[in-house]
């Protein structure tokens, strides 16, 4: 990485560059001649004399002649500012395009740290580099050559145009600038350190908030908000310090230049002044030397900010460098190279391997082993013992610090990820889930290069041109995101529906299908895209009806949705509409201001209604939790309402309690209390604020709302016993209906007898499938540790790759663990795999067991 801010902006930029001070030079004739011209008008044209005159074989009276001088300067204005145009579109284009590069070059330096520089830099530091530290820089750019040459020459022309009115009132005007050139500098150099300092702090303050947001539960734990406070408030108060020492100084340098400035004027009236009295210089020529003489503060102002630009954003650039380009890096070449040929398939031999990741129990000392290709090895040893480290040598993750670690007589630090990403599968002790669905997870490491590029016509076609040479004219990939990445050929199959079912057939053995059946029972699915499965869902909800009807037990134990009766175990809402939105994001507080929900709610009468009931509620939930901590069983089970929530209820129950204010509570605050009427659950509830009258009235409503849509399933999809409900969950779509919450145990039998009738009709396999589209949450924040862990484990099974290396996954005396294992060697018969355990009794279950302590290899048996 360059080291100068301006070597890079040379070496990346160098043809653009000059192309701007192209465009800039020709500005100075065009700028040089719009001060000539007043002067000619006035001079010539309105107080000349001989005419007609002739210009160019054209004869021209005094008027014509002024006409065409006005339309010459009229037509040198707008060739002015189409060159500025001109120049800022291009100049801002060239930053953008820079900083692009300049932020994915960072990015990319990110991938290509070696695994122990990750320990001396945080998340928290580097996303604030590549993000907003470096946005200035990219501004600059644009500006680096533009705004000195243009200003610059903006300011020779002005200084050559006084200096032709008068050579000494030129002298004078500019005879503060090269103390200013001088001083200023001087000053700069206080506040650009300054400046790092505040970069540093800065850097800092986003480490420890984003570690405080990483461990904020520890925090509460432990009772340590005051501790974080006070270290944050204590770095706080020193970028105060910082800035305000930078602002002593900024101010003082504004004023130092303030001051100068007004030197000059003042020497204008000394020299000229004394000139007009000697003689030698008329009163009208001082005037107009002093009015040419503000037009060079505009271009003086810009270049000295300019220089102090320089100076931030070459701070900037430098504490980046400093951060980005650490000696050990790997090269470029290790991401880029996508020659994939080599093949892993021979011994793995590691010769005097020592590691150190820098602290004790991170090391590795003089270890050599061979693990024959095809064999299947355990590798023991308690945490800190070096297991871990020599497992992550054998996937080329670490690099050794002396000896080698080759496998098929290849050095592993010498090979691309191409290689060693495609045909070593490793599943570490910390594995890491991405937000997106369980598919997109387990599918994720065959997702190496684009492979089935979509076909694109038209207005699509020509944007995506655009955006192919915006990537090439950055130096951007032009990997196109929208293509079919899965390489299929690798994890030996040849359709996404065969892709499909090997998941699922990994998802078995490794014990994951039980979880994904329940993530697809709680899935939607589009009933247009999978035609035959929602069909299914409907023959497994009459099966399920029929046995409801048949069981008086069962019948009692759920209510189904009827349209001419009220579901007590529902929503008010879901009774309201009898649909639901399309748009998942739509919440319960917001269906009062749909305008079709409103409406109906007007035409019914109920709008009054449902005011008078979320007032009751409100006023019932205030008085109930008013001192109540958020740790009351209570809010459990009135959980339409939240302790936030309550000052704003509160005020809304007070307002409506004032006489003066009777009817008139204003449409927000009706829209929040119908919404709280509507999340109430009548049999959960049991608040007394529904009697059967108002639920025959809300019952006879959903006619109303259903008129309204006139069949319009685009915003809210009416339920229908025989319609597959988009919206609804798979399992919302097998009961169709709600299991009574007034019934103990009714939820737990209901769900039994769904599961039963499913795997009766065949179902599950199908659910299983939709659940790979279950959304994990962010990094996997919806999943359990154990989940995670094995779609860790299924990725890495996927990729069907000729060495398998797993570190403390399965590796307990349980017999679920003891089982999986066995699957796993099972499946990865006659192909490399490494087992890290702590528990030594695992190495007995392998022909082949190396076991570690202390960095050092201790006992080993089996090799050949």
């Amino acid at each position: 990485m360059e080291k100068s801010l301006f070597k890079f902006i040379w070496r990346y930029s160098a043809r653009q560059q000059l192309t701007i001070l192209l465009i800039t030079v020709i500005a100075y004739p065009v700028t040089y001649v719009l001060l000539e011209l007043p002067k000619l008008i006035v001079n010539d044209a309105i107080q000349g004399e001989n005419f007609p005159r002739e210009v160019y074989g054209l004869e021209f009276d005094q008027v014509s002649y002024l006409v065409v001088l006005c339309l010459a300067f009229l037509g040198l204005v707008i060739l002015s500012n189409g060159i500025k145009l001109a120049l800022n579109v291009y100049k801002g284009r060239l930053g953008e395009r820079m900083l692009r590069r300049l932020r994915f070059e960072l990015f990319q330096r990110v991938l290509r740290f070696r695994l122990p520089h990750f320990k001396k830099v945080s998340s928290g530091e580097i996303i604030p580099m590549i993000t907003s530290e470096v946005e200035d820089v990219g501004g600059f750019i644009g500006e680096a050559v533009a705004l000195p040459a243009y200003q610059g020459g903006m300011l020779a022309v002005q200084i050559g145009f006084i200096f032709m009115q008068d050579p000494l009132l030129g002298l004078a005007a500019i005879s503060s600038y090269p103390m200013q050139a001088y001083v200023i500098p001087k000053l700069q150099k206080r506040v650009v350190l300054l400046s790092r300092q505040r970069v540093r702090n800065v850097r800092v303050i986003a480490d420890k908030i984003g570690e405080s947001i990483g461990g904020v539960s520890e925090i509460h734990a432990n009772d340590a908000s005051a501790w974080h406070s006070a270290d944050i408030s204590e770095r706080l108060y020193t970028n105060y310090q910082i800035r305000f020492k930078i602002f002593n100084w900024k101010y003082f340098i504004k004023f130092l230049n303030n001051f100068m400035n007004q030197l000059t004027p003042f020497l204008f009236y000394l020299i000229g002044g004394w000139l007009v009295i000697e003689g030698d210089l008329s009163i009208g020529a001082l005037l107009a030397v002093i009015a040419a003489y503000k037009d060079l503060a505009g271009p003086w102002k810009e270049l000295l900010a300019y220089y102090q630009m320089v100076a931030d954003v070459e701070v900037k650039y430098q504490t980046v460098v400093e951060n980005f380009d650490p000696a050990d890096i790997y090269p470029v070449t290790r991401l880029t190279d996508d020659n994939a040929d080599v093949d892993l398939s021979g011994d793995l031999v590691m010769r005097s391997v020592s590691f150190s990741g820098g602290a004790a129990g991170q090391e590795v000392f003089d270890v050599s082993l061979t693990v024959p290709s095809g064999a299947q090895a355990a590798v023991a040893g308690p945490d800190g013992s070096g297991r871990s480290e020599v497992l992550q040598l054998a996937a080329g993750l670490l690099g050794a610090t002396s000896g080698r670690v080759e496998i098929g007589g290849h050095n592993l630090d010498n090979l691309g990820e191409a290689v060693l990403g495609r045909q070593i599968a490793y599943v570490g002790p910390s594995v890491h889930v991405w937000t997106g669905t369980v598919r997109d997870n387990i599918l994720y490491g065959l997702r190496h290069r684009p492979l089935r590029v979509p076909e694109r016509e038209g207005e699509d076609k020509a944007r995506y041109a655009r955006w192919l040479a915006e990537a090439r004219a950055t130096e951007n990939p032009d990997y196109d995101i929208q293509a079919e990445w899965e390489d299929f050929q690798a994890a030996g199959v040849d359709t996404i529906d065969d892709l499909d079912s090997r998941a699922l057939e990994l998802i078995e053995m490794t014990g994951l299908a039980a979880d994904v059946f329940r993530m697809g029972l709680q899935s939607p699915i589009d009933p247009a895209r999978h035609p035959e499965f929602a069909d299914r869902v409907l023959a497994v909800r009459r099966a399920l009806a029929d046995r409801v009807a048949g069981d008086g037990r069962l019948a009692a134990m759920v209510e189904l949705w009827d349209v001419e009766r009220f579901n007590n175990s529902a929503s008010l809402a879901e009774n309201l509409l009898f649909a639901m939105p399309v748009d998942p994001t739509v919440g319960i507080y917001t269906l009062a201001s749909d305008p079709d929900v409103a409406a109906a709610l007007d035409e019914t009468g109920l709008r009054s209604r449902l005011v008078e009931i979320g007032l009751k509620i409100a006023g019932t939930m205030v008085e109930l939790f008013a001192n109540v901590s958020d740790d009351s069983g209570l809010l459990g089970d009135y959980s339409f309402i939240t302790l936030d929530e309550l000052p704003e209820f509160d005020r809304i129950v007070r307002t409506s309690r004032l006489e003066s204010s009777k009817g008139q509570l204003r449409d927000p605050d009706q829209e929040r209390l119908i919404g709280l009427a509507f999340k109430l659950i009548p049999a959960r509830h049991r608040l007394g604020v529904l009697d059967d009258a108002m639920r025959e009235e809300i019952v006879a409503a959903r006619a109303a709302f259903h008129k309204r849509l006139n069949g319009d399933q685009s915003r809210f999809v009416v339920f229908d016993r025989d319609s597959f409900i988009a919206p609804m969950s798979i399992e919302d779509n097998l009961l169709f209906g709600r299991p009574r919450v007034d019934r103990r145990d009714a939820r737990e039998k209901i769900d039994g007898l769904i599961r039963s009738i499913v795997d009766e009709m065949e179902l599950r396999r199908p659910i299983v499938r939709a659940g790979l589209d279950f959304h994990v949450g962010v990094a996997g924040s919806r999943l359990s540790t154990g989940q995670r862990r094995r779609v860790a484990l299924v990725r890495a099974l996927m990729k069907n790759a000729p060495i398998t290396i797993l570190d403390d996954t399965a590796g307990s005396g349980s017999d679920d663990d003891k089982a999986l294992r066995a699957s796993i060697r099972k499946a990865l018969k006659g192909r490399m795999l490494l087992f890290g355990a702590p528990n030594l009794i695992v190495a007995g279950e392998f022909d082949h067991s190396i076991v570690m302590n202390q960095g050092r290899v201790v006992d080993e048996e089996g090799a050949g």
